[in-house]
């Protein structure tokens, strides 16, 4: 084993009691606390952990309801044209399901729920942690807390690759990431999101925000209290203790719809291109950037294209992806894959103007640190003969 992996850990927050949020935060840490071990290299991917029939009929059901209703209902729509009458029902039920007010915004719907606990059990979840990476080495443990380690980690922006058809390790992440780092995140993402029917649920996981400029700032002020935010909240027991920690922490999936269409099975590519306006707010903020890889992304769905490319022209001017995909049954329904997520932290100094130069420079700062960090641990999550292609 190499020096730079001597001092991994893997957090295997499968593992996590039917309980967990529902006990004081005390418990919770040492529950956390029981799943941590030294992460050691495997020769081939993880199995899928074994789960209870309702805990995967939940989770199997909800993949059902966001992914295939939208196709449900295109479907009702084709087979009601030749009738004005259905039609306009087909289109009346549409609009129900994509305006009707959905429950607020709540650490006791979804995000703290069985159903989180089965999402991360149905993905057999696990984080690869580098404790002699002095931002990393708080991760996991009750530490994260301090205000002084919040005050070294946000504002922070996770960038969350790849992006896969869906990329559920994420949504995972956003149900776990109070425990792994102190803070609960927003998601930056497309706007028509929170209209589509079936998908607009997913908010409730995500916490969905439009991936704009002035809206990706705004989730990531920081409170400005943070010592109140942390005494709030460490006195309490439960789930709902932890509602004010959040603000400054958002995620974003930086290859979007380009990297959606080119999701390959066994293929591990992050196609960026050019854009930079995302590490622009970044070095604006002084926001400590973590660069993720979610291993098994590309293997939970596989995506049906046109062979005109229609559907990625359409999906890039709608800034939305539009396209097919199946997995497990040839269902909408993502296949059960082990998925583990490495990390590359990078602090940004603060600059309001960054040059494109500085810009290119923190490109190469940020994605060459997720490439060493994919190469390093990429054998403790079962690929050791995984590449990372970076474009």
């Amino acid at each position: 084993m190499s020096e730079t992996n001597k001092n991994v850990e893997v957090v295997r927050l499968w593992q996590l009691p039917d309980d967990f949020f529902d006990l004081p935060i005390m418990e919770q840490w040492t529950a956390v606390e029981k799943v941590t071990t030294k992460a050691v290299p495997l020769e081939k991917p993880r199995r899928a952990c074994p789960m209870s029939s309702l805990d995967e009929f939940f989770i199997v059901t909800f993949f059902l309801v966001t992914l295939g209703l939208p196709w449900v209902l295109i479907g009702c729509a084709v087979a009601a044209s030749g009738s004005w009458a259905t039609l306009g029902g087909v289109a009346a039920a549409t609009a129900v399901l994509a305006l009707h007010p959905i429950p607020h915004r709540s650490l006791n719907y979804f995000r703290s729920s069985r159903l989180a606990l089965a999402l991360l059990r149905y993905f057999t979840f696990e984080c690869i942690v580098n404790r002699d990476d002095p931002i990393m080495a708080v991760f996991g443990t009750q530490a994260v807390d301090a205000p002084a380690a919040q005050l070294r980690h946000l504002p922070a922006i996770y960038l969350a690759c790849p992006h896969g058809v869906f990329n559920y390790g994420a949504i995972a992440w956003c149900c776990i990431s109070r425990w792994m780092s102190g803070w609960y995140q927003y998601t930056g993402g497309a706007p028509a999101m929170a209209y589509v029917p079936g998908l607009r649920y997913m908010d409730l996981f995500v916490w969905l925000v439009s991936a704009d400029r002035r809206n990706i700032k705004a989730a990531l002020r920081v409170p400005e209290d943070l010592a109140h935010t942390n005494r709030a909240s460490s006195g309490n027991t439960g789930s709902g203790c932890d509602a004010q920690k959040a603000g400054g922490m958002i995620g974003m999936v930086p290859d979007g719809i380009l990297g959606a269409f080119r999701c390959k099975s066994g293929v591990d590519e992050l196609a960026i291109g050019g854009r930079r306006g995302l590490l622009r707010i970044a070095q604006e903020e002084g926001a400590t950037v973590y660069a993720t890889w979610f291993f098994g992304t590309n293997d939970m769905l596989t995506v049906v294209q046109d062979p005109w490319g229609l559907m990625e022209r359409i999906s890039r001017r709608l800034q939305a992806g539009f396209m097919g995909y199946y997995g497990r049954w040839g269902l909408p329904v993502p296949r059960r894959v082990a998925v583990s997520v490495v990390v590359a932290p990078h602090s940004c100094e603060k600059l309001a103007s960054p040059s494109a130069e500085q810009l290119e420079a923190l490109h190469s700062k940020i994605y060459g640190g997720l490439g060493r960090v994919y190469d390093r641990q990429k054998a403790f999550t079962g690929y050791p003969d995984r590449t990372l292609l970076i474009t």
